[in-house]
């Protein structure tokens, strides 16, 4: 939004989003917050819901006839959605691929129907959207030209109480509602096991304001961990080690030089669904992109609190093993690109719209 804004000011946004996208000037129809639904029964739990949604959005739509639609992931929605811009004579830019590549490739077809152009974060998906058709821009992961902001680590330990001395594990279990209900008992049960094996350690957990306080309850009455809300990647950059939900947040830890473990629970039919259909050898972004189990993944059942608790101490007392894993991840920033992909983006949507 920021790069489209410097090609043009007056441009005007509005559609669905959270509250950066906000500051940014969406006039948002829906918040971001009310759509972050995962796993298959969840969503269907809300259809009605979606369905809403959906038609809300159509509707302004045919009254507002934008210019462009930019998509963004979230392809149970964002397919149906295409296709339904493309009958109104909306072109439509999709950013950040659903993993079609994954599971369920048959849409790929219906992509290519709407799609004017996608821009992928990940290389290996310029060559797979190409031999399917549809134009492809490889515009480079947003993670490299983020801002991290980050203080010096004496700093961040200093402000937030920390001993230096002491080794620090990051607490992310997620950014939505049910992942978190998910994560809190496998967390909670690997803290106390880490805790009688080294009661010197340090936790520290990353709140979001967004979600209610009565998730954070059972951690904050556990006098070795700190909650840090609404601020991650000092915490993920100066941890020790990061016990990590999967999504972007293991993307990010990794980036920033940390050693994770990742952990993933979901609803039991929808994993049971999710293993039928996915068809990849690994589900955390960093492996995924690397080819190579270089952390972690504990799914479902194995995201139990010995296990978990067995691998962090497995990071912070095995030398070979901590760096064998900081060596795949420093590979991984190359593969990521360089700086400028919302340029990019904006540059290409620009030329089309003059």
């Amino acid at each position: 939004m920021a790069a489209l804004k410097a090609h043009n000011a007056n441009h005007v946004f509005w559609g669905l989003g959270g509250d950066l996208m906000e500051a940014e000037g969406l006039e948002a129809l829906y918040h971001a917050r009310d759509l972050s639904v995962t796993g298959f029964i969840e969503v269907i739990k809300h259809l009605s819901f979606f369905k809403q949604v959906m038609a809300d959005v159509l509707a302004q739509c045919e009254i507002r006839k934008p210019d462009a639609a930019i998509l963004l992931d979230y392809p149970g929605f964002n397919i149906r959605l295409g296709m339904k811009l493309k009958a109104l004579g909306i072109p439509v830019y999709y950013y950040i691929s659903p993993q079609v590549w994954a599971w369920k490739k048959g849409r790929v077809k219906t992509m290519r129907k709407f799609i004017r152009r996608i821009f992928v974060i990940f290389p290996f998906e310029e060559s797979f959207y190409k031999d399917q058709g549809i134009p492809v821009t490889f515009a480079g992961h947003p993670v490299v030209e983020k801002d991290f902001k980050l203080p010096e680590r004496a700093t961040f330990f200093k402000s937030h109480g920390f001993n230096e001395a002491k080794p620090l594990i990051a607490l992310l279990p997620g950014s939505r509602r049910n992942e978190m209900e998910k994560h809190i008992k496998p967390m909670l049960d690997a803290i106390m096991l880490l805790v009688d094996q080294n009661p010197g350690l340090q936790f520290a957990m990353a709140g979001l304001s967004s979600l209610s306080k009565a998730y954070y309850e059972p951690f904050s009455e556990i006098e070795n961990i700190k909650l840090i809300y609404d601020d991650p990647y000092p915490l993920m950059a100066h941890s020790d080690v990061a016990i990590v939900a999967s999504g972007t947040a293991t993307l990010e830890t990794a980036y920033l030089g940390t050693p994770l473990v990742v952990i993933y629970k979901m609803a039991p039919a929808s994993y049971l669904i999710g293993r039928l259909l996915i068809d990849i050898e690994h589900i955390a972004m960093p492996n995924l992109i690397l080819g190579d189990r270089a952390v972690p993944e504990l799914i479902q059942g194995e995201a139990t609190g010995p296990i978990i608790a067995s691998e962090v101490e497995s990071l912070l007392t095995d030398s070979l093993a901590r760096e064998t894993m900081l060596t795949k991840l420093g590979k991984l920033k190359e593969l990521l690109g360089q700086p400028g992909c919302a340029e990019i983006i904006a540059a290409s949507i620009e030329k089309d719209l003059e």
